[in-house]
């Protein structure tokens, strides 16, 4: 064989040499990282597994302790509540809040207290107190003394869509609009005992108690339920005229500023009501009911009042505007100012940058006093 056939021959097998290495290279290389993006994958995939189980158990946990701590979904506590009850109107009670009133039936009780107790003045430096129940199947054994409507209440118990109870209501006369006008032209769903003939397995007097006769009517929270079916009444709640609340996810120090006690006057006229802050069970307590009352959260709303005298009347009704107001907003030993309005029938609670509030897990007490005639809150 000659040298140039020779030369070409060893030309072409380097040639091939290099080709087959290249293609072996590129092989190994594909094949190596194809093995490596499985491994990756792999690791990956196993990671996101370990991520994923520890969110549930995460959640899980979470989930244990909100049970622990009773959280649920009442819209107006954020705590448990019966599934049955969810997407149900409220009940909003009428109790009265006079020295022979006192300790009011149920107020305190230690299963089904009211989720809001609201006061507000009604005459001559009086007030009375509006409870309000997310679940109306829930309501103590006994409640009471229960009294007479007047229009402030009326109108405070449609911003919940509630089932408004009462004995009795003051009447128009003269230049006064009565509860009786305000609950047929707003079209409140009411129960009345006046409606009914005697004592009932609903509404009787009490006469364990030696004190006049007007503080002595109580009604049987458990018989609620079936007065309102025998109505006929809507249970479903209206959403759009339904305020509910939001909530913290724990309990939660609203500001640095602190509010170990709190004294409200709902006016000048009034009796002045002491809260004092406890930090063994974050919860602030008053006896100024005569019982221990304990709420986890305290609102005051500042409102514009007017007192309007009847014909023939020896005192004057106390009118609340209902318009829009400022406030403060107390919990966790620490206290906020905040701005409140009615908004598309419903109450909305801002702070001062216009955010809308959360509230801690629990029972409210709500003070709507006088901005003009005398109410006022001292915090310590």
């Amino acid at each position: 064989m000659s040298g140039t056939k020779k030369k070409t021959i060893i030309a072409i097998i380097l040639a091939l040499s290099v080709v087959l290495g290249t293609v072996g290279y590129e092989f190994y290389k594909n094949e190596y990282s194809k093995q490596q993006a499985e491994k990756e994958a792999e690791a990956l995939a196993q990671q996101e597994a370990e991520a994923l189980a520890a969110e549930q158990e995460a959640a899980r946990q979470a989930e244990e302790e909100r049970e622990k701590k009773g959280y649920g979904d009442n819209p107006l506590t954020g705590l448990v509540i019966a599934d049955s009850a969810l997407g149900k109107r409220p009940a909003a009670i009428m109790v009265e809040n006079s020295e022979s009133a006192r300790p009011q039936w149920g107020m305190d009780d230690e299963n089904y207290s009211p989720d809001i107790i609201m006061e507000a003045e009604v005459e001559s430096g009086i007030t009375r107190t509006l409870w309000i129940f997310a679940d109306f199947s829930a309501l103590p054994e006994t409640v009471g003394p229960v009294r007479s409507a007047r229009p402030p209440y009326v109108r405070f118990s449609e911003l919940f869509d509630s089932i408004y109870i009462h004995w009795g209501q003051s009447e128009t006369l003269g230049f006064y609009i009565g509860a009786d006008d305000v609950i047929v032209e707003d079209g409140v769903d009411n129960i009345n005992e006046l409606d009914f003939k005697s004592d009932t397995e609903f509404f009787y007097r009490s006469d364990e108690r030696d004190v006049g006769l007007e503080h002595t009517g109580v009604i049987m929270g458990k018989n609620l339920p079936q007065v309102i079916e025998d109505y006929g009444y809507r249970t479903d709640v209206n959403k759009n005229r339904f305020t509910t609340f939001d909530f913290y996810d724990d309990d939660t120090r609203v500001s640095d500023t602190d509010c170990n006690e709190i004294i409200i006057d709902v006016s000048s006229r009034s009796w002045t009501k002491h809260w004092t802050y406890s930090q063994e069970d974050g919860l602030y307590h008053t006896d100024d009911f005569k019982n221990d009352l304990t709420r986890k959260n305290i609102i005051v709303m500042y409102d514009e009042t007017e007192y309007i005298t009847k014909p023939r009347a020896s005192f004057s009704y106390c009118n609340y505007a209902l318009d829009g107001g400022e406030g403060k907003y107390a919990t966790q030993g620490s206290v906020i100012d905040i701005v409140w309005n009615v908004e598309n029938g419903k109450l909305v609670f801002r702070d001062k940058d216009g955010q809308i509030i959360k509230l801690n897990h629990g029972k409210t007490y709500i003070a709507w006093i006088s901005a003009n005639n005398g109410g006022n809150i001292e915090i310590r």
